[in-house]
Formats: C-alpha cells, structure tokens, sequence
C-alpha cells in the first residue's frame, strides 16, 4: 500500500477517496483567508492538486523532494504556479522570500522534532512580518476511533504527534499560534489538528 501512494495519481486517489483532500481544502477555506496577489510557498506539495482550490490571483511557489510529483504538478497546473523539486532550507529562503503564506499539507508528521525545528526557523525567516505558516497534519487524541488510530500508526509518516506536540514545536518559533482539532472533516474517521502560527513584526 505504502509503495503505491507513491504514484502521484494513485496518492490522489487515496487522498479523495478517503475525504483527506477535501479536509485540506476545507481546512485552508476555514482558517486561512488569502489575500490577492499572496506570495504563497507550499512545503510538501505533492503532485499539486491543492492549488486548484486557492485563489487565481496568487504567486503561488510548491515544493517537494519528490521529483515524479513534481514534474506531473508541472504538467498539470503549471499554468497555476511554479513548482520545484527541492529542499526547504537557507537556500530557498533566499531564493524564494519574501513570502505573505507558508502551507505545510501532511508535511510535520513526516520529520522529527530536530529536523522540524530547524525548518520551522527557516519558514520563520522567508515570512514577511505579519505571515501566517499554515499547516494541517493527523494527530492522535483521547477517545479517537480505534480506525483513526490504525491509520495514524500505518501513515507513512513516523513522527505523528499529538497536538500539543505539534504545538509545541510551533511555538518553538512564532509569536502567535492557534492549533484547531478537527474530526469531522473526512469520509473516513481521522483527527486532524490544524497549526496557525503568525509571525508578528
């Protein structure tokens, strides 16, 4: 399963099937208004199917180290955004800053805290003041459904946390975080916590 997801058109698939797409788009709609003319990086973005539900009138840059993704975001919504095959680091925040958003879709759970923190500082720098780091990832919690739980522990990623977890290392970094616990946003029972972090001036 973990070696099919791998195929951009696949992982979609599973993520509309699931109703997990459609809690991202509802998750940006609910907590993230985007203004026009937003400079928006997006961390992780996949085979970039998300930018078909944001705002026409952005600057809208997605990265990820998965070249395949990348090249089929090209080809289908280059005409959307630019998207680039690489790492989020010093480099980037030079070569892609200033930026007003910064996304993280599914991205947190798949980096330890160490490596994490050391990113969180990066997408800090390439923020204007006043920019808002979005991220959304699935978080265990009291009482959640034994198959949420099943799905959390067999994700490919290996570092989901709890939200405090994911807040904590937010907060490692920016002034002004505000974590939201979501359960009702998929077709299949999932918790999702949902990370706002303003970066003040």
């Amino acid at each position: 399963m973990k070696r099919l997801l791998t195929h951009p058109a696949i992982y979609q698939f599973y993520q509309e099937l699931g109703g997990f797409f459609a809690a991202r788009v509802e998750a940006i709609r609910e907590y993230l208004p985007i203004a026009p003319g937003a400079r928006i990086i997006d961390i992780g973005c996949g085979p970039g199917y998300i930018v078909r539900h944001l705002p026409a009138a952005i600057d809208y840059v997605g990265l990820d180290i998965d070249r395949p993704s990348i090249d089929f975001a090209n080809a289908r919504f280059g005409d959307r955004g630019k998207f680039q095959t690489r790492f989020f680091d010093a480099a980037a925040v030079e070569d892609l800053g200033p930026a007003d958003i910064v996304m993280m879709n599914g991205v947190m759970h798949h980096i330890g805290d160490a490596d994490l923190a050391a990113t969180l500082a990066h997408v800090r720098a390439v923020l204007r003041p006043g920019g808002t780091l979005f991220t959304l990832d699935g978080c265990y919690a009291p009482g959640q459904s034994r198959l949420a739980k099943w799905l959390l522990d067999n994700d490919r990623g290996v570092h989901v946390r709890a939200a405090d977890g994911y807040r904590r290392l937010l907060e490692s970094c920016f002034d002004d975080v505000a974590m939201h616990v979501r359960d009702d946003y998929s077709r299949l029972p999932y918790t999702f916590a949902i990370g706002v972090a303003r970066k003040h001036g």
